[in-house]
């Protein structure tokens, strides 16, 4: 396929314009400025402790996550653990919901007086309602490299030791690639999230910029204090994209099942159930036993007008990342461009930077006398949708791309068909259950936005998480409580939508 493809370098000048250009033009406008100095930084006692916090917190969720994620994705793929499926997607909705959201469901369990409620706001209830979100990272990284272990060398295995010997010596460091992503990727993460911090009063610091943006509305001091989270970004990324392995995904047809002895099969049945309870259970309930049928009814009526925002932007975002998201995996997998490791590593910065850092490039870069029309309409909105979550939709239909044998391709292009018919009729149609999947996950990714939908919205734009964000601060608690189950339902309806896909696909198939 050797055809050129202007179409693609297209691409690039649209994610270079979106995504690029704003972090160079906060960078350099902040490196050129001689009134700006850096000492600032580390020069007061209260932001060296905030960046301690963050570090503190990052390498502690990290690393529980990864830890209990590889064991569980372990269980939940190679062993005869029962209904596997079921306890992946339900670990999996904390993921999908607006963190915040999980922390006002514990503070209703809890309370402020109690014992456990004190220890709910700082530390340890923070790092433990950051853990219940990045969990399934780990766990869903494992299930996808535990595809790529070929079952003959675990085979070969078993004939010199036992299940549990094969499973250390040969599974777990053929999955080492993914034991270090979901590490440093869960670490990224926990660092750039303010909303669980914020409420529950922990001092992190995305706090720092964020304030000076919010409160004093100081463009030069909050860039200066994304400075840190945008280094730490780029170095870990080009690490990540040197160990190559760690962002390619194989798959073999089959995968070998381990079977667990009854007694670890029930003890490892009530570590579930109770992982459950106490990270998606336990939070549903204290959100439920402060509303009520009517009162849902009333907020719902009130809440019309976000929700309306939410779904329009959420669908214009998901058609926009299916169309970009298409483009880039055919570019990188089938290396339709020189620079496609270069836009590999473009997209995944962009999807790991802090919400806030990526805000504020954008505000600076788009808010000049000539590019009002996007600074002050919700094409901003789109542009932050776009940068923000690029990759994880270009990487969903990457996965499936380069399971299409190539050799169908040059057979295709053999009898005379172009790389745009090749595109048409051969890759479109056979990547189009990943086009489904991707945009099904963009969409509830969009709809679970806050932190860049309310820096760069324009006035007058509200949002439903906005919309629960400002409740939160002065409403009662029957209301946020209504709101936020009304948040759950709206991200569970097409999540549902996408598990009735695969049941009726297993349907058929058998």
């Amino acid at each position: 396929m050797r055809e050129k493809n202007y179409a693609y370098y297209i691409f690039i000048g649209i994610v270079v314009i979106v995504g690029v250009l704003p972090i160079l033009n906060m960078v350099v406008e902040t490196l050129s400025n001689r009134d700006i100095s850096y000492k600032i930084l580390f020069s007061q006692p209260s932001t060296i402790r905030s960046f301690t916090n963050s570090l503190e917190l990052g390498v502690s969720v990290a690393l529980s996550t990864t830890l209990i994620g590889t064991s569980l994705g372990i269980l939940f793929s190679k062993t005869t653990f029962p209904y596997s499926k079921l306890w992946i997607l339900l670990l999996l909705i904390p993921l999908l919901i607006p963190p915040y959201i999980l922390a006002y469901g514990w503070y209703m369990v809890l309370g402020r007086e109690s014992i456990l409620g004190h220890l709910l706001f700082g530390f340890w209830g923070t790092a433990w309602i950051l853990f219940s979100i990045y969990l399934p990272i780990p766990i869903l990284l494992t299930i996808f490299f535990l595809r790529g272990v070929n079952p003959k060398l675990e085979e070969a295995g078993l004939l010199f030791c036992s299940w549990s010997c094969v499973i250390w010596k040969i599974t777990l460091p053929l999955i080492r690639p993914a034991i270090y992503f979901s590490f440093i990727l869960v670490f990224i993460l926990t660092i750039s999230e303010l909303s669980v911090a914020n409420f529950l009063h922990f001092d992190v610091f995305p706090m720092q910029s964020f304030i000076q943006f919010s409160a004093f509305y100081d463009f030069t001091t909050a860039t200066i204090y994304a400075m840190p989270l945008l280094i730490i970004v780029l170095v870990i990324t080009i690490a990540i994209l040197l160990k190559n392995r760690a962002l390619r995904f194989n798959s073999y047809s089959s995968i070998l099942i381990y079977p667990l002895k009854r007694n670890i099969k029930y003890l490892s049945l009530i570590a579930t159930i109770s992982l459950v309870i106490f990270t998606i259970a336990s939070p549903l309930w204290g959100l439920f036993s402060f509303s009520s049928f009517s009162n849902f009814i009333d907020i719902f009526k009130q809440a019309i007008n976000p929700l309306l925002h939410s779904l329009i932007y959420a669908t214009i975002g998901t058609i926009l990342l299916a169309i970009f998201g298409f483009i880039s995996a055919t570019a990188i997998v089938y290396k339709r461009v020189k620079g496609y490791k270069i836009l590999e590593f473009t997209l995944l910065s962009l999807f790991i930077l802090s919400s806030i850092v990526l805000g504020i490039a954008l505000i600076l870069f788009w808010n000049t006398p000539y590019t009002n029309i996007v600074y002050t309409t919700p094409i901003i909105i789109f542009l932050g949708y776009l940068s923000k979550y690029l990759f994880l939709s270009s990487k969903i239909i990457e996965i499936k791309l380069s399971q299409i044998p190539l050799s169908l391709l040059e057979m295709a292009e053999l009898t005379g068909a172009s790389y745009r018919e090749i595109i048409y009729f051969i890759i479109l149609p056979l990547a189009k259950e990943s086009i489904f999947i991707s945009s099904i996950i963009g969409f509830i990714f969009i709809l679970r936005e806050s932190t860049i939908t309310m820096l760069v919205a324009p006035a007058g734009t509200t949002t439903l998480p906005i919309y629960i964000l400002t409740e939160m601060a002065n409403g009662k608690p029957s209301t946020i409580s209504s709101l936020s189950l009304l948040m759950i339902l709206i991200v569970v309806i097409p999540l549902t939508m996408l598990i009735y896909y695969f049941k009726r696909k297993e349907v058929n198939y058998d």
